[in-house]
């Protein structure tokens, strides 16, 4: 191997950030800047000396800034806070909901121990309603067969669990149409089979029981994580589709229609066994005696072979091992006796012999059982990026390289010099005093770098100072002002800091990690509620969508859990109002209920009315007669405020939040009534309140109705493929005149038409576009904005056909369906009736 003789010429910055680079660029804008009057740039000139200083000390700033970023994120503790930095490990953010069958087997093989394979069929034929899943599961089955009672409890228990499972993990518009547990077909084995002495004859035995069982009960294979991963696999490829937690399942072997059992399968199997020196013979018996050395099955037959063993005489000693050194009468070989008939003393030894060989096989099974039962933690394996705690916003002052002539290190002037010489060195100080602060400001922006790119809603600024003292510069503190501090230099660097505008723009660059791309645009046309704060309101929008931004985008595309009651969010209607800004987390599910409660909705004729009941309301308002109403500067909270009579209407609603819409209408000089001007120039009075009180409780109003708007500003996603006929056959069958593609991949979308927001047309459109860009592509949406009364009508029909449904899926979907049957049938009366023009519309 050749030596290398000479060192590598050391190579310029390519970004001119190396120390030649930035001389040369401050001397071009120097002669750039002052050519007319400065013309000495050489080394001896103070001038050139001051920019050289500068340079190095710029050279230092280039040199902490490229540092790995791990370090730029770790905090005092050594660690980084990942989930604060929204920067998600691959086990959450690279597993979605399962779409596909082959990613639903994975997640029932996965999940489920006592599956031994599942095959999962989704009906896509023309004449049936499309998306229904038929699940067929082979359970685990023991080597030890067990009486008809249990079996029959074991399958129904699995049966329940595959259920709620499916139930958990549905998909929008997918339903489970049958799960069948496929009954076993017990089988023997039989033959001949040479061994040595290196192992126990009833170990050889329960091992090639066992790991003949296993090729024909088990249709697929779990490998470990970090085996894969040894292998070259990578992280995207291992965690596609949905989370395993025991470990990579190869989908390939779901894809097998049918599956046969060939006796040369068994024998390549059971010569790779240590101790079997050849396999003479070799066949599988089943329950009546028959022989069989071949067979085959699909999952859609109603029997799957399995291997028992069963501990008499004559089915041990269907196979037969026999030594290669030749036979001896012994406890290890009594294959002689098959020609003889059995005595009491060898049956009595080859039980003993089937006691040895059974507790072999329950060695097996439990090692088995505790490798499909055992969870791995996959965070174990995964190694995240870790960085080392620097502090990034150390600083030492350009005066402490300047030679201590200057005057201005921390051996300061020498007492004996004239206080000229003091002078020029506190000049020479506060001159270098603008470069220092900005510099030490970058270090400091750097120290909290993890800060800026995190999702810490206390978060109020993007730029960082720091204030510099004598332990950063050398007896600094003579020159500052008496009132120089932290928060001065704070507020100085504020008034730079367009902090909003910059924010938005960082999280927007953490949501583009993931291909997230929030509606900033629309959501600023077409939001009602925060006209002053509207860049704070995207900023904690994006905040929401980033802290659920893996489940939120793995699951966009699930349903309900059909087994949960209906007071919880889907991840759809979760997502679709957080990128409409509607989404706190006490919001409820129910659209109505912030307007049946302390707050009472009421038509507007009734809310008029009960105004004009007031005591001393005035009964000749009009436009001309009011006066504007002032904004104060600082608002007074008025405590225990509450909305005029505990009740809204949709005029109020949709007026009462625009400010300009309030007026005033003087009663006397320290009083006056206060009035809300409709659209159709209806003005509206209040309450009688003093002067300097008005100001504030309008914009109290304002904000309460914006509150109670932003509540009931949600969605209902109904599912036609759930609104099915359930009842099979009853005495009285439900006449429908509904076609299967009613019900096939078609959802209602609900939402209300009385808000401020939702009553304007754009918007409506806009919000239609958006629900359906969120939809999986498949699924076919039609919309329905209801008024308040409507839209609770609904939501009683709907909690009604919930709970049914509820008790339905609970049941595995058996039982008597008829109540729910109507009560779908109600839901599509309803939604037949309300179905207006324009909600026909298709947004592709």
């Amino acid at each position: 191997m050749s030596k290398v003789d000479h060192i590598k010429r050391l190579q310029a910055d390519p970004d001119g950030l190396d120390f030649d680079g930035l001389r040369r660029q401050g001397i071009e804008l120097l002669q750039a800047l002052s050519s007319g009057r400065w013309t000495d740039y050489n080394l001896h000139d103070p001038g050139v000396t001051l920019l050289e200083l500068l340079c190095y000390g710029l050279t230092d700033l280039v040199y902490r800034t490229d540092f790995s970023v791990a370090d730029f994120l770790t905090g005092t503790d050594g660690y980084i806070d990942y989930h604060a930095q929204a920067l998600y490990p691959p086990q959450e953010v690279f597993p979605n909901q399962p779409v596909t069958d082959l990613d639903f087997c994975k997640l029932i093989y996965d999940r489920l121990p006592s599956v031994e394979d599942v095959w999962v069929h989704t009906h896509n034929e023309d004449h049936s309603v499309r998306g229904l899943l038929s699940v067929f599961i082979k359970p685990h089955e023991s080597l030890f067969k067990h009486s008809d009672t249990e079996l029959q409890q074991f399958h129904e228990k699995l049966r329940q669990d595959v259920f709620s499972l499916l139930s958990a993990q549905r998909n929008l518009c997918r339903d489970i149409a049958q799960i069948q547990i496929v009954q076993p077909q017990a089988y023997t084995l039989g033959g001949e089979v040479e061994i040595d002495d290196s192992r126990p004859r009833a170990e050889i035995y329960a091992d090639i029981y066992f790991r003949c069982a296993k090729l024909i009960s088990s249709g697929s294979q779990i490998t470990r994580f970090e085996d894969m991963r040894r292998q070259g696999m990578s992280w995207e490829e291992i965690l596609t589709g949905p989370l395993t937690t025991h470990g990579y399942i190869d989908e390939r072997s779901f894809l097998q229609e049918s599956y046969d059992i060939d006796v040369v399968k068994l024998i390549t199997l059971i010569r790779h066994i240590p101790g079997v020196k050849n396999v003479h013979s070799l066949h599988l018996i089943d329950e009546q005696g028959a022989v069989h050395e071949h067979l085959e099955f699909d999952h859609h037959d109603a029997n799957c072979p399995v291997l028992h063993f069963i501990k008499t005489p004559e089915k041990i000693l269907d196979l037969r091992l026999q030594h290669s050194r030749g036979n001896s009468v012994n406890e290890k070989n009594v294959t002689e006796q098959l020609d003889h008939a059995l005595s009491a003393k060898s049956q009595r030894e080859v039980l003993a012999f089937g006691e040895q060989v059974a507790l072999f096989l329950k060695k097996h099974e439990f090692s088995h059982d505790a490798f499909r039962r055992n969870q791995g933690d996959i965070s174990d394996i995964v190694t995240l990026p870790q960085g080392q705690h620097r502090e990034f916003n150390h600083y030492t002052s350009l005066g402490e390289n300047l030679p201590a002539i200057y005057g201005i290190n921390h051996f300061g002037v020498p007492r004996s010099e004239p206080d000229e010489v003091h002078a020029k060195a506190k000049q020479l100080k506060a001159y270098l005093y603008p470069f220092e602060q900005i510099m030490a400001n970058y270090l400091h922006s750097l120290q909290h770098a993890r800060d800026l790119y995190s999702i810490d809603p206390e978060l109020d600024r993007t730029y960082f100072a720091r204030f510099l003292t004598d332990k950063q510069i050398s007896n600094i503190a003579p020159l500052y002002a008496t009132h120089a501090d932290q928060q001065e230099v704070d507020a100085i660097l504020r008034e730079q800091d367009h902090f909003e505008q910059r924010r938005n723009r960082v999280l927007d660059s953490l949501l583009g990690l993931y291909g997230e791309v929030f509606p900033e645009i629309e959501l600023r046309r077409h939001d009602y509620y925060h006209a002053d704060q509207i860049e704070q309101h995207l900023i904690d929008c994006k905040i929401q969508l980033l802290q659920h931004l893996c489940e939120l985008s793995a699951g966009r595309g699930s349903g309900r859990n059909l087994q949960l009651a209906s007071s919880h969010l889907s991840r759809l209607e979760q997502r679709i109002r957080i990128l409409i800004g509607s989404y706190s987390d006490a919001v409820s599910s129910s659209l109505v209920t912030p307007l049946q409660g302390q707050i009472k909705h009421v038509s507007n004729t009734r809310y008029h009315e009960r105004l004009l009941k007031q005591i001393n309301v005035p009964s000749d308002l009009s436009l001309d007669k009011l006066e504007l109403i002032a904004q104060t500067r600082e608002m007074q909270k008025i405590h225990d405020f509450r909305l005029p009579h505990g009740q809204l209407c949709d005029s109020l609603l949709q007026n009462g939040i625009t400010r300009e819409n309030y007026r005033m209408f003087r009663t006397s000089e320290q009083h006056a009534w206060v009035c809300l001007v409709n659209k159709d120039e209806e003005v509206w009075p209040f309450a009688l309140l003093p002067i300097e009180e008005i100001s504030d409780y309008v914009q109290q109003m304002i904000d309460a109705i914006a509150n109670v708007s932003l509540a009931c500003e949600g969605l209902h996603v109904l599912e036609h493929i759930l609104l099915r006929p359930r009842q099979a056959q009853t005495d009285k069958p439900l006449d429908r005149a509904i076609s299967h593609d009613f019900y096939t991949h078609r959802v209602s979308i609900i939402l209300p038409a009385y808000t401020a927001r939702f009553a304007d047309l754009k918007a409506r459109f806009w919000i239609e576009s958006l629900i359906s860009e969120q939809l999986p592509a498949h699924i076919l949406p039609d919309f329905y904005w209801l008024d308040f009364p409507f839209l609770a009508q609904f939501e009683v029909r709907q909690e009604k056909w919930l709970g049914q449904m509820r008790a339905f899926a609970e049941g595995n979907y058996s039982g008597d369906a008829s109540a729910l049957d109507q009560s779908s049938l109600e839901l599509i009366e309803f939604l037949k009736k309300n179905r207006h023009p324009q909600s026909s519309r298709y947004w592709i």
